[in-house]
């Protein structure tokens, strides 16, 4: 009897062990499985943040600044601004503005509450003769110096200010003239356009259509193959244009045309022949706005 007594203790105290053991196995289990469900869920939800966090920046780094268009009873005038270089001097050449200058005169029609235009903004307004802003202004740059790319990008980016580079296809050596690798650097800037400004900066008043045709549809293929855009902006060379270019240029597919004649831009210029006003090195912030305001 006492033999079998001991025997069912033993029984008992073993079937107890044995059955601790299982809860503590079971109960770490659960909770290294909760655990990993935990951490599993807490990573998806720290993802998601992140994805959400990435998404509002990328969506608030793209919005477009709110604007409201307005409906204009007269036709609406505004200032095309031309410039070429920046650049403190260039030897053997008048054509550029210093960078400081650039930078106030920038500085000044952002305090004076210009609106700066993108192509396809002032195509509406020629078009449609509605504007985003009371004042309005277009910055243009010809030719496709490299300063542009150093100097004025840099002002224009800061002041968070829009303009138009007008390049030379056929001219490219990255040095003097912008090159590819640096034409798809500005593409990322929402601020800067790239227009074309001919293959060879020949005068198109001296080519036949058939030469006109060549320049103006070469650089628009090679800029919107580049850049994959829809090249909409030709800047004549050197302003000159004769009676068959505005036909040429919408053969090509341009929707505008610059000039370097002197004076306001407006619908009534003809989309193709727009006028433009030459800024010049030597302003102070006066007499800046007193050429913008003098037309």
């Amino acid at each position: 009897m006492k033999k079998y007594l001991t025997v069912l203790m033993v029984g008992l105290i073993v079937a107890m062990f044995a059955s601790i053991f299982t809860a503590v196995i079971y109960y770490t289990g659960d909770k290294v499985e909760q655990l990993g469900t935990t951490q599993q869920e807490t990573g998806q939800t720290d993802a998601s943040k992140t994805q959400n966090e990435s998404s509002a920046k990328e969506a608030s780094a793209n919005k477009e600044e709110t604007v409201t268009w307005t409906k204009s009873d007269t036709v609406i005038e505004f200032p095309i601004l031309m410039y070429h270089h920046i650049a403190d001097v260039v030897d053997g050449n008048t054509l550029y503005v210093p960078k400081a200058e650039f930078q106030m005169e920038m500085a000044a029609l952002k305090e004076a509450g210009y609106y700066t235009l993108s192509p396809e903004e002032a195509y509406r307004v020629l078009t449609q003769n509605e504007k985003p802003a009371e004042k309005i202004v277009w910055v243009t740059l010809d030719d496709g110096y490299v300063d542009n790319y150093n100097s004025a990008v840099p002002v224009l980016t800061e002041l968070g200010m829009k303009a138009t580079i007008n390049v030379i296809t056929g001219i490219q050596d990255g040095v003097e003239w912008l090159a590819n690798p640096q034409l798809l650097e500005l593409k990322k800037n929402a601020l800067i356009s790239i227009e074309s400004h001919t293959v060879d900066h020949v005068d198109l008043s001296q080519q036949t259509y058939d030469g006109q045709l060549a320049q103006l549809t070469d650089s628009r293929q090679t800029i919107n193959q580049l850049l994959n855009q829809d090249t909409s902006v030709i800047c004549y060379p050197s302003g000159r244009y004769n009676d068959e270019t505005a036909s040429v240029a919408a053969q090509a597919g341009y929707k505008l045309g610059l000039t370097t004649d002197p004076g306001l831009a407006s619908s009534e210029n003809g989309l193709f022949a727009l006028n433009r006003v030459r800024i010049a090195y030597g302003h102070s912030k006066e007499s800046f706005l007193n050429q913008i305001g003098n037309y």
